[in-house]
């Protein structure tokens, strides 16, 4: 059934609707599980060229940067194999969300495709809305870190003002992570909508935000919980030992040191992952195939929640 349309209340003011967590966290779930045949049918195609893509050129990298012991080299060409990686996997990741969200939201399932991989007007307004928020966040960074810098001077003026910065500091993180959750549904409205989704999604996640924070809590801690068991489990004893914070952090080690073990843990873990690199590409494209199906579970039962069931 469709959730009940927005009502007014006595002031002729829109009451806009809530989005239940238990509920929303419950059909999340349920689409992974309950459509897992047509969640992998969909996915499989893009997220095996992604993985498959980072399996030889990630590992090819990483082989370089073992070999050279990180040198700033290889680090820089390590970085720029995972950035062109990165890019690649978010294409990706884009095909998989709009098919999935087409379910979600209208019921599509593409019967009879065994293969699918579309990139078309909507994947191609998802990934621009996407790249558009990026820079919109870094402009705000930079904007931020200015104004926090001219805060932190007049602090060091003014030592009563000392308080305001770490004040501000945490009003800014709040504020951006608040922002972050009213934007969280974008990929359903623009598969549901055809609009870029930024102004919508603002508007029906008005007095949601919160709600939506703890759905992705209790969506994604069992998850992050789960794959770092699997992740040990692969590595086995080959994994290496963590790094002693506590003299890490005691202050009686230099940057330098400090660096250097770091570096030395990287590289222990660099190589356990090599090592295993087989194993570990089969558990990315599972998750990934999984990554994605609860992306669209939970922007679009949201949404759905939230505008109505779309026909």
């Amino acid at each position: 059934m469709s959730p009940p349309p927005p009502q007014c209340n006595f002031k002729g003011q829109i009451v806009l609707s809530k989005i239940q967590v238990i509920a929303t966290v419950s059909r999340a779930y349920g689409f992974l599980l309950g459509e897992a045949g047509t969640i992998f049918r969909l996915a499989w195609a893009p997220i095996l060229i992604a993985t498959g893509l980072n399996y030889l050129y990630g590992g090819q990298a990483i082989d370089a940067v073992l070999q050279a012991k990180n040198t700033a080299a290889t680090g820089v060409q390590f970085d720029q194999t995972q950035f062109l990686l990165g890019v690649i996997g978010f294409l990706a990741n884009a095909v998989v969300i709009v098919a999935l969200l087409r379910v979600v939201i209208f019921g599509d399932r593409k019967t009879g495709l065994a293969v699918y991989f579309w990139f078309g007007a909507t994947e191609l307004r998802l990934v621009g809305v996407y790249i558009l928020l990026v820079v919109a966040a870094l402009a705000a960074v930079v904007g931020a870190g200015l104004a926090l810098s001219v805060l932190a001077a007049l602090a060091a003026a003014i030592p009563g003002l000392a308080i305001i910065v770490p004040i501000a500091v945490a009003a800014l993180g709040i504020g951006l992570i608040g922002a972050a959750l009213k934007l969280m549904i974008i990929p359903a409205v623009v598969v549901a909508e055809n609009s870029l989704g930024v102004e919508r999604s603002w508007a029906l996640m008005h007095g949601n935000a919160l709600r939506m924070f703890l759905v992705l809590v209790m969506i994604y801690i069992p998850i992050g919980i789960a794959g770092s068991l699997v992740l040990m489990a692969i590595l086995g004893n080959d994994m290496p030992p963590s790094p002693d914070f506590q003299a890490l952090f005691s202050g009686k080690l230099t940057p330098d040191e400090v660096r250097h073990s770091v570096d030395l843990w990287q590289l222990g873990l660099l190589k356990a992952m090599r090592m295993h690199w087989a194993e570990i590409s089969i558990m990315n494209f599972i998750g990934g195939i999984i990554g994605a199906a609860l992306v669209a579970g939970v922007t679009g039962n949201a949404y759905t929640a939230l505008a109505g069931e779309r026909h």
